[in-house]
């Protein structure tokens, strides 16, 4: 099946409604802001089907205590839409992160991941670190991380 979409980078506030819906429905949109959303070196990609958002993800220049790198990024936000969910976009959204951030000589990738996510980013070639840690009001997270040049 051909994917009929198109990626671009958008603004925070285009974030904010997938960011509520899928990942902290208990909050208003507008709560969603992450810190560092509006940093000089920060950018969200937004994937299009059919002119309709419906997969977002942000990735912040932030490093990691436990990783030694170079130009680490951390990736927030993932979502989407669960109507769109299963068809691929969110591979396609993250693929296509991944080789910005390798442009910008990005060495390493992480994120918090939710356990129900798990299988996406093994998907995707990140390893786990780390002990399982609590999200208040969201659940238990791991340390999922991918080195995107070679060591």
């Amino acid at each position: 099946m051909k994917l009929h979409h198109h990626i671009s980078k958008i603004p925070t506030e285009y974030t904010l409604p997938l960011r509520q819906k899928v990942l902290k429905p208990f909050l208003h949109a507008d709560d969603c802001v992450n810190p560092g959303d509006d940093a000089p070196t920060t950018f969200h990609l937004g994937l299009f089907h059919e002119r309709k958002l419906v997969t977002i993800c942000t990735f912040l220049s932030e490093p990691h205590k436990d990783f030694n790198s170079g130009n680490p990024y951390r990736l927030r936000g993932m979502a989407t839409d669960p109507n769109y969910s299963g068809q691929g976009f969110g591979q396609i959204l993250l693929q296509h992160g991944m080789v910005l951030l390798k442009n910008q000589y990005c060495d390493l990738l992480w994120c918090n991941a939710r356990i129900k996510a798990f299988p996406f980013y093994e998907k995707m070639g990140f390893y786990y670190h780390g002990p399982l840690f609590e999200m208040d009001r969201i659940g238990p997270h791991k340390v999922m991380y991918k080195y995107l040049i070679p060591r």
